[in-house]
């Protein structure tokens, strides 16, 4: 996990990769979005939430348990792993919460053919706004590919499958504004992949982390300004809660 606090108040926002080990683009785009340097806020990382799966290539854990499904709302994580990320989580109380994700099929408004291209939101007319202008920024200035345009819908009701998602349990019991982003794993290589979660990731957050009036979308989450506000990059300890 790492951790990176401005010397300027901010909201904390929280960015996950890795919660599947074969979402490559996720997990990458993680460790780099980590070294971010910001201008005002606390920004924490867990780029290989399941080391195990990133290690292994694959979707779920040597026992075949698919750890974005163990996070239920109102309850204790049903998992070892699941209870030790939803204690960062819970230890920080972010603001936002964003998990990056791949997916082999581009979404078309069902998860059954895919859900890759497309940000899945919290409910409020804020959050959805949020990510609709996300998807409109990086369409325009990042999306070369026609058909491959970023779409925005609102999470799964709670009686609805999908569930157990750590993105829903975070919005629903801790308030969060949450996302969860998916690129479409087949097809596009894996640098515009990496680039499209961080530029999604840049416009979701800078108006809280970075100085809006210094920022471009090609620059936001590269560098520090040179101001006053620096950052303090930390790596925490795996048991760090």
């Amino acid at each position: 996990m790492y951790r990176t606090v401005a010397n300027a108040d901010g909201p904390t926002v929280l960015v996950i990769g890795g919660i599947h080990g074969n979402e490559v683009a996720g997990y990458e785009a993680a460790s780099a979005i980590s070294e971010w340097e910001i201008d005002a806020g606390t920004l924490v990382t867990i780029p290989d939430a399941n080391a195990e799966a990133v290690e292994r290539q694959t979707r779920t854990d040597d026992d075949g348990v698919d750890l974005n499904r163990q996070f239920p709302e109102d309850k204790e994580p049903t998992t070892d792993l699941a209870r030790e990320l939803w204690n960062v989580v819970d230890d920080y109380d972010p603001d936002v919460v964003i998990d990056l994700h791949e997916s082999i099929g581009i979404y078309a408004g069902g998860p059954v053919d895919g859900v890759g291209q497309a940000i899945f939101h919290s409910d409020g007319t804020e959050t959805a706004t949020d990510a609709e202008q996300a998807a409109d920024t990086v369409n325009r200035n990042h999306v070369d590919e026609p058909g491959l345009e970023f779409k925005t819908d609102t999470f799964a009701k709670p009686e609805n499958e999908p569930s157990g998602l750590l993105v829903h349990k975070a919005a629903r019991n801790l308030n969060a504004q949450s996302f969860l982003i998916e690129t479409l794993s087949r097809g596009p290589d894996l640098e515009t992949r990496i680039h499209w979660h961080t530029r999604l990731v840049t416009n979701l957050v800078e108006e809280g982390l970075f100085e809006t009036k210094t920022t471009t979308d090609d620059s936001a989450g590269e560098t520090s300004d040179g101001s006053d506000n620096e950052s303090v990059i930390e790596q925490c300890p795996e048991n760090a809660s």
